[in-house]
């Protein structure tokens, strides 16, 4: 079923179908760090598995579901707006995939949830979108949050004996790449963000194969790879770079602060990598302030 039936379902409400479009993402993404730590591959070969399989999905979703006009959106690619998503979506993944199998789960997911920072910058510099003292408030008890978690990091059980420095700064390039993309979604609703996601993802999956020891790249079992990059990493990115068209940049990235709060459960529940209470007190207060957002920004 074409999403162009949502759109014009969802018409008269455009606020409301965009922040539909992001919880359905969010939701979809949430086993994603828990699929990555069952395949038990390393990084560079989850790196090219995740890209590869991504893209290609991603295409075929664009031109024979979303987009009827596939040759304009194509030729949007070659603008200089198109290659600074392509370029941005290539370091999100090739970022986020080092972070994971860098650290803690928890810890991965929360720097990037300083995406509504730099979402909320890019807005004004980019959108001249004035962000009210109530967002402004919402980000600041969401950035409390974030510290929170960030600052009992390193007594998660179970975590990968990597840097939590590094996999926090590699969180937090997701969280600049991101909203850069997303923004640049809702700025120029003509770019085609799906096509130039899809070659970004393409790009680092090459990038993770070419750097891959031999004899590494058929490790996983089948159907975590499957999983992550035809099913997860594609339908979710799609509900979520179309997000933006009909609400702001912003918006879509609290809400994407619930995989910061869900995720880490997955793995919690399944891997048996365990936040620590304080992490724990840190993520529902993320949780209750993004619902109260959502409630006070979309429903009255």
């Amino acid at each position: 079923m074409s999403m162009y039936f949502f759109d014009r379902f969802f018409k008269n409400y455009p606020k409301r179908f965009g922040t539909f479009l992001a919880i359905i993402g969010v939701l979809v993404l949430t086993p994603d760090t828990m699929v990555m730590r069952l395949s038990n591959l390393e990084r560079f070969p989850l790196m090219g598995w995740r890209g590869v399989l991504m893209g290609i999905t991603l295409l075929i979703i664009w031109r024979f579901y979303l987009n009827p006009h596939a040759e304009k959106e194509w030729s949007s690619l070659y603008t200089w707006q198109g290659l600074i998503v392509i370029f941005a979506f290539s370091i999100n993944s090739i970022a986020f995939t080092l972070g994971i199998q860098e650290t803690s789960v928890m810890v991965v997911l929360t720097a990037v949830a300083t995406m509504p920072i730099f979402a909320a910058i890019l807005s004004s510099f980019m959108m001249r979108e004035a962000q009210g003292w109530a967002s402004w408030l919402t980000i600041i008890f969401v950035m409390v949050g974030v510290a929170i978690v960030v600052s009992d990091g390193n007594n998660a059980i179970g975590q990968p004996e990597g840097s939590t420095v590094l996999g926090a700064i590699y969180g937090a390039i997701t969280a600049f790449g991101l909203a850069l993309v997303f923004t640049m979604a809702r700025k120029y609703p003509n770019l085609g963000v799906v096509p130039a996601a899809a070659i970004g993802a393409l790009f680092s999956g090459i990038i993770g194969f070419a750097l891959s020891a031999e004899g590494s790249v058929f490790n996983a079992p089948i159907w975590t790879v499957f999983t992550m990059g035809v099913v997860i990493l594609p339908v979710s990115f799609t509900c979520l770079s179309l997000a933006p068209r009909y609400t702001t940049s912003a918006t879509v990235s609290l809400v994407m602060l619930l995989e910061m709060v869900i995720g880490p459960f997955w793995v919690w529940f399944v891997i048996g990598e365990k936040p620590s209470i304080i992490m724990i007190i840190g993520a529902c207060l993320v949780i209750v302030v993004i619902a109260f957002h959502i409630i006070r920004t979309q429903f009255y």
